[in-house]
């Protein structure tokens, strides 16, 4: 009698196993890369199924929508801008989206679209940057509304909750960034250097930070590579935990969760690390604060 117990209680438990394997999640992303590579393996430490990848550059000339509808995956996992820009267009197949800087312009009100942004909530930024400039009331920015103008909204009403002004002047083109800089009040706590493509390439990243030095102002910034040129703080995404947030969202998913009751998320985590030169040049006390210092000691 046990013995036919086992037999029913193993019978009963194998759909179970089946449908875990048969969960394929198609991971579609224009190129290949180190950060987009992290946060799939991110994803597949917490998420179930099966993974594969479908990178839009080495597509053999097929229309990629054509493919992804051929391989009939029960989940789109798409990495970058150009991938959601893609993939939008399914309306049938549940999709995340990660390492995008800037979703909203990129969608609609899709109901089988969620995910988390490439940035951190402004208000986790600003505290960031408080805890080592305690006294900080008002910091400047340049931005492309087209690209972050729902961000730098976002940033305000965050900055005004915790009593910091975010004075913000509107760049269209990226030679017109330097006159954006000189708009700027001279007395600011600190300027924001926002991941937005229209002021970021080499030579406003130059401008920056000769305006740093001649201002005494520290730049605040979102990737540790321009602290090697001279900016004084960054909060930088970390792209296996990305990963592990979009693996948590993807198991809702599988559980039933309808995606449309999934909000769309920033990410949730980042590293903080302060230039120790910058610090000492700009007379800048650290005080034993909490973050990971740059150049590291040995």
């Amino acid at each position: 009698m046990n013995f036919f117990l086992v037999i029913l209680t193993i019978l009963a438990l194998m759909p179970l196993a089946s449908s875990a394997a048969a969960w394929d999640v198609l991971v579609v992303q224009k190129y290949r890369a180190k950060p987009y590579a992290d946060v799939v393996r991110g994803f597949e430490s917490v998420a179930t199924g099966k993974v594969s990848l479908l990178v839009l550059e080495e597509s053999s000339g097929e229309d990629p929508l054509r493919e992804i509808r051929r391989r009939r995956p029960d989940l789109i996992l798409a990495l970058g801008a150009d991938a959601l820009s893609k993939v939008r267009r399914i309306g049938n197949i549940p999709i995340i989206y990660c390492m995008v800087l800037n979703p909203d312009p990129l969608l609609g009100s899709e109901d089988n679209i969620t995910g988390i942004s490439m940035s951190i909530t402004p208000e986790k930024q600003l505290a960031s940057l408080r805890k080592v400039l305690p006294k900080l009331d008002k910091i400047g920015t340049a931005y492309n509304p087209d690209k972050m103008g729902s961000f730098v909204e976002k940033a305000r009403v965050a900055g005004q909750k915790m009593g910091i002004r975010l004075v913000a002047a509107k760049v269209e083109r990226a030679k017109d960034f330097p006159r954006a800089l000189e708009s700027l009040p001279q007395d600011l706590d600190a300027y924001w250097m926002l991941p937005d493509s229209t002021v970021t390439t080499p030579e406003t990243v130059e401008a920056m930070i000769l305006f740093s030095i001649q201002t005494r102002i520290p730049v605040f910034t979102f990737s540790d590579k321009y602290l090697r040129m001279g900016a004084f703080m960054s909060v930088e995404l970390d792209t296996i935990d990305l990963g592990k947030q979009a693996g948590r969202v993807a198991e809702k998913i599988r559980s039933g969760t309808a995606v449309g009751d999934i909000p769309r998320a920033y990410a949730d985590h980042a590293t903080t690390t302060v230039n120790q030169a910058v610090a000492e040049k700009f007379g800048i006390p650290l005080n034993g604060t909490l973050v990971n210092k740059f150049p590291k000691s040995n």
